[in-house]
């Protein structure tokens, strides 16, 4: 049984899948998904979004079957306690290697936008020591700050509402210029910088309240951090002309950088600042998954004691993928990890619980 004190409220977990798919794709993604899906690259994201709530629903449904436990603590009473073990020690790899992915990429780009002499060990022992002193607290802390720091992402809207002042809504025409066949393929490329909401698997049974609350709860997250990403990926769409943007790697920060007001300079580095708290506080959500993984197997539920070798884990997977290559390699792994790990695995043991009758009321 969960203690009362360690549980959140279902607006909580709204706010923490909030925070948990705001990641690093949000400044990449305009240039990435222009590149297939031309004009219609921001119709592609919502598509995304509606298959990211098909996966969330599927795994509400397993966690609803287990509404006591963890994935941690229902994979063995799905496939035995052996391989449910095993596929437990997977899935805080895929948590960790998640968390690596992350702030490899935070580092890319703070490294190339505002500490270019600052070594990358530096950037990564900063990120990770505010992680750790956050993510050792009980999971009613986080989600507090969680709350809080949701609305810097309106803050970012209102900086992003600036670039609007040279709009150009032609540039987005026509529209199904790539063909409809392309703009539902091109979804895949916004569905992994949509990731975070499997932190459902962990966070569900901390959860207050009826199963139908919590999915509620997890769906509008889902919904407001869709229409964020399309309205950043519009915005970057109607700003820079189709001919522009194949050389613009990260387009918002390229048009804010444009932007100064009589007391403000840089729009583009508040920006920048507003998104490393909130890279920060995705990465954290990560961390928190793996640590409640590794205290169940290692240190009898008390996940703040796996923090330490976490944060040493990540600093060395950011560590070595400087080179381009092998973050392109990361991309690849996390490509297929996440398909197995959050669609495909799910699947398979929400369709064995209801084979095999394995339930906990």
């Amino acid at each position: 049984m969960i203690p009362e004190k360690s549980r959140i409220t279902q607006g909580q977990l709204m706010f923490f899948i909030i925070q948990s798919q705001v990641g690093v794709g949000i400044l990449t993604l305009p240039h990435t998904i222009q590149a297939s899906a031309k004009g219609g690259g921001w119709i592609s994201v919502l598509i995304a979004g509606l298959a990211v709530q098909t996966i969330i629903i599927i795994l509400w449904a397993l966690c609803r079957r287990f509404p006591l436990d963890t994935i941690f603590g229902f994979l063995p009473k799905i496939t035995g306690k052996l391989l449910g073990n095993l596929l437990g020690f997977a899935y805080i790899a895929y948590f960790l290697f998640s968390a690596g992915t992350i702030l490899s990429k935070f580092a890319y780009v703070v490294e190339s936008w505002v500490l270019i002499e600052t070594p990358r060990w530096a950037l990564l022992i900063l990120a990770l020591f505010t992680c750790m002193y956050l993510v050792k607290e009980k999971l009613q802390v986080i989600a507090k700050l969680f709350v809080i720091s949701s609305f810097t992402i309106i803050v970012m809207v209102i900086l992003s509402l600036c670039g609007y002042v040279n709009a150009n809504f032609s540039y987005i025409f026509p529209i199904t210029e790539a063909g409809w066949g392309t703009i539902i393929k091109s979804a895949n490329q916004a569905l992994f910088p949509l990731v975070g909401y499997e932190v459902l698997l962990v966070i569900y049974p901390f959860v207050e309240g009826n199963s139908g609350g919590k999915l509620k709860a997890a769906s509008l997250g889902n919904m407001l951090i869709t229409l964020f990403y399309t309205f950043e990926v519009f915005t970057s769409l109607v700003i820079f002309s189709p001919e522009v943007m194949p050389a613009v790697s990260e387009p918002l920060l390229y048009m804010l950088k444009g932007f100064s007001f009589q007391t403000i300079q840089r729009i583009d580095l508040i920006f920048l600042s507003l998104w490393i708290f909130v890279v920060t506080t995705a990465t954290v959500s990560w961390i928190y998954a793996a640590t409640v993984g590794l205290g169940r197997f290692f240190h009898r539920g008390e996940h703040k004691k796996a923090v330490p070798y976490t944060i040493f884990i990540l600093f060395i997977l950011a560590m070595i993928s400087q080179d381009p290559s092998i973050t392109d390699f990361y991309d690849r792994i996390l490509a297929i990890a996440h398909y197995t790990f959050v669609v495909v695995l799910p699947l398979i043991l929400l369709c064995f619980s209801y084979l095999l009758r394995k339930r906990r009321v």
